[in-house]
């Protein structure tokens, strides 16, 4: 990205509004600035025209009159713009100046009055030295000859060639300030089905058949919407045909189990008759885990209010009761609004694990304003920080510390974090620095908060 990357904007609409903005404030700033050109040549020219015209008949008018009443007539002749004084002598005493606007008034005066009328004349602006600093603030001054020797002298106010600077800049604000509201809402109106798709996007792979979305909105994005309900139909028909595959097949294995567990009730050697039974015992786990994770891949438990800690201390209890090393500190009561089976499930997972790989579990509950953290530890050797997320693909096992030995069908991490994700929560593992494995699951209290903590 380059230095000035952080100017453009991130999302689509507001990339639209910008080109918007700025082609259309460009042209009407061109417009503009034509358009005062044009002005400018137009205003100056038909000001040395009306000038020149001007003193031509002022000097006429005086010139036929008395003496004594010549100056008088020159005030009466006066404007705002034209100040005319009748003197005989000059009363102006200007540097010969020479610029296009004295040169135009020069050439125009020529054209209505003999050049031998004008010996004499006088052009120039007022304050001399700053004159060519800026010519546009300061009077015109000038003393016209007579016939018989006076003088008509004036000053006459020069137009402003940039007097709508302010109107320009007021007339280019508003409409910057009517584009922009305008392409806000157009864009608004068409990002609404953009984000339709992105929130059907973020909830593929939920709990349940998704919904589709509806196909409203520009052409292209309708097509993009019709696309995205027929590839979310594939998977869901997917999902849905392999859930009942693995789940009939998971079932089906229950009959042989059976069959072989009562074969191996007759068998005369006990050893051999336990160790069948072992290895029964660890395939119906599997089985039984398959179907949990199958069943929370397309079941929605419904949510209802539960206390937490109730759950994790029967949990704690019942392992306590059948010798493992465990203990709960935290709250008595942490009340949530979940999915109470699919929460218990998960708890169970992370404790069972703790103490079979880890040789304890330390459970403890942290109930915040925004969010209950658990945490389960244990004193095992650990993960390999490479394997921290592996552990959690469906059916892994890692044969450093997942043997055979301790059962296990790789799907209790799995089942963990999916029931935290249902629920806008996360689960994450870390190596603690003095020995053992810490397992943070994160429940947030509403769904908004979970939308923060998923983003975060």
């Amino acid at each position: 990205m380059t230095r000035l990357g952080w100017l453009v904007p991130r999302t689509l609409g507001g990339r639209v509004v910008l080109v918007l903005l700025v082609g259309l404030l460009t042209f009407h700033v061109g417009s503009l600035w034509l358009h005062q050109a044009g002005t400018e040549a137009l205003l100056g020219t038909t000001w040395e025209s009306v000038l020149a015209e001007r003193l031509v008949s002022a000097k006429r008018a005086v010139a036929a009159l008395p003496l004594a009443e010549r100056d008088g007539t020159a005030h009466a002749l006066s404007s705002a713009s034209l100040d005319l004084h009748w003197t005989a002598e000059p009363a102006v005493n200007l540097v010969e100046e020479a610029s296009p606007r004295i040169e135009a008034l020069r050439a125009r005066l020529g054209e209505l009055v003999p050049v031998s009328d004008l010996a004499g004349l006088r052009l120039g602006y007022a304050g001399q030295g700053a004159v060519q600093a800026d010519p546009a603030r300061h009077l015109l001054l000038g003393a016209l000859p007579l016939a018989d020797g006076s003088w008509l002298n004036f000053s006459a106010t020069l137009l402003r060639s940039g007097s709508p600077e302010h109107a320009t800049l007021l007339s280019t604000t508003a409409m910057g300030v009517g584009i922009l509201i305008l392409a806000l809402f157009v864009v608004r109106l068409i990002g609404r089905p953009l984000r339709a798709l992105s929130e059907a996007a973020d909830r593929i792979g939920g709990a349940g058949p998704q919904a589709p979305i509806p196909d409203e909105g520009p052409r292209e994005v309708r097509q993009a919407a019709q696309a995205f309900n027929r590839m979310q139909g594939r998977i869901d028909r997917l999902i849905a045909d392999r859930t009942q595959a693995l789940a009939a097949v998971s079932h089906d294995l229950r009959t042989p189990i059976a069959r072989v567990r009562l074969g191996a009730g007759f068998l005369d050697e006990a050893e051999a008759a336990l160790a069948i039974d072992a290895d029964l015992d660890e395939m119906e786990a599997m089985i039984d885990s398959t179907l949990a994770y199958l069943r929370g891949e397309t079941e929605s438990e419904p949510r209802k209010p539960a206390d937490l800690v109730a759950m994790i201390e029967t949990l704690c209890d019942a392992a306590a009761d059948a010798g493992a090393d465990v203990a709960y500190a935290g709250p008595p009561q942490a009340r949530l609004v979940c999915s109470p089976v699919t929460l218990k499930r998960a708890f169970s997972n992370l404790i069972d694990n703790a103490v079979k790989y880890g040789g304890s579990a330390r459970v403890e509950l942290v109930d915040r304003e925004d969010a209950l953290v658990l945490r389960v530890q244990d004193n095992g050797p650990g993960i390999p920080e490479t394997d921290l997320e592996v552990v959690f693909e469906p059916f892994r096992r890692l044969e450093a510390s997942r043997n055979r030995g301790t059962g296990g069908s790789g799907l209790g991490l799995t089942i963990a974090r999916q029931a935290f994700e249902q629920h806008g929560g996360a689960l994450r593992l870390a190596n603690r620095p003095d020995g053992g494995l810490l397992a943070e699951a994160l429940l947030p209290r509403s769904a908004t908060q979970a939308t923060k903590e998923a983003v975060s």
